[in-house]
């Protein structure tokens, strides 16, 4: 399994104190994305040279892919080394490693051991799904072992379904209302989305679906109108499937991500663009709360 990043999340991205794996490459391309060192699948170099503090950067790389505070990223595409990765040195941060199932066991195991208050583990992305037999191969291991499992997903990959079935909690994306908008943001198709949704919210043991806000992309009054409509829809498919309401949690559009483009070198388009207006988010939880959907606040 490939990741790009491990830590901590309370309460944020499933119940309690959890270790959450953040699983490398995705199949979107949200146009928002907070992550965008997690989009490609190989290992990637970021570069971040206001952290030389004034110390001239050349020596990082054998190569001379940098001079002064430039990275020539055509030298990096072609090493072979990655010397760089030698240095522990702020400026340079290379994201990308293996783990097996059975390491991610065995770390789990001792955590478990030193935290009185360890809930379980989260696999978030990118798509962990796009890893799914090695995915849900670590989750069996897990699970024999008492520990609570839980995925962060786009819900549009092929193995979605079947990976939802097999984890204790889903959390899945519904991004936008309609299909030209979904197309717009995101690059992929809304109908899959859906009907993945509507599979996980008939068999997932359990399930949050997360709306992210993003002003001027889907909190036209159109969009929020559908995005209502579809959950009003899977809200009715869970209380007959499960006999509970559905789970909903909006999100912000954040601007935390920004300074990692530039760190990739990539230019972030929705730099300085505002939240959604108050009045939005309220519009839209009131329209949930009315389908006796219930909203979930962190």
């Amino acid at each position: 399994m490939r990741f790009f990043a491990q830590g901590w999340s309370d309460r944020k991205d499933g119940p309690g104190h959890r270790r959450i794996y953040y699983l490398k490459g995705c199949n979107l391309r949200c146009r928002w994305c907070a992550s965008p060192e997690s989009i490609h699948a190989e290992p990637e170099l970021l570069f971040y040279p206001e952290r030389a503090d004034g110390e001239t950067l050349d020596f990082l790389c054998p190569h001379g892919a940098i001079r002064g505070d430039v990275l020539d990223r055509e030298k990096c595409r072609d090493c072979d080394d990655h010397a760089c990765s030698s240095f522990r040195h702020p400026a340079i941060e290379w994201v990308g490693f293996e783990r097996t199932p059975e390491e991610i066991e065995q770390e789990l195991l001792r955590l478990t051991s030193l935290w009185s208050d360890f809930s379980g583990v989260t696999f978030g992305g990118g798509e962990p799904t796009l890893q799914a037999e090695e995915l849900i191969e670590c989750v069996r291991l897990l699970k024999r072992r008492g520990i609570h499992t839980a995925i962060e997903s786009n819900a549009t990959p092929q193995r979605f379904p079947v990976t939802a079935r097999e984890v204790n909690l889903v959390i899945a994306d519904l991004k936008a209302g309609s299909e030209e908008c979904f197309k717009n943001c995101t690059g992929g198709n809304l109908a899959t989305v859906l009907d993945h949704l509507a599979f996980a919210t008939e068999y997932a043991a359990s399930l949050l679906i997360r709306v992210p806000l993003i002003t001027g992309m889907n909190d036209a009054d159109s969009e929020l109108n559908l995005i209502a409509e579809h959950l009003a829809g899977l809200q009715r498919i869970r209380r007959t499937a499960r006999g509970e309401p559905l789970a909903v949690e909006i999100l912000k559009l954040h601007h935390y991500g920004e300074p990692k483009y530039r760190a990739l070198g990539c230019n972030y388009e929705l730099s300085g663009r505002p939240e959604p207006a108050p009045e939005t988010i309220l519009r839209l939880e009131q329209m949930l709360v009315s389908a006796g959907i219930t909203l979930q606040r962190n």
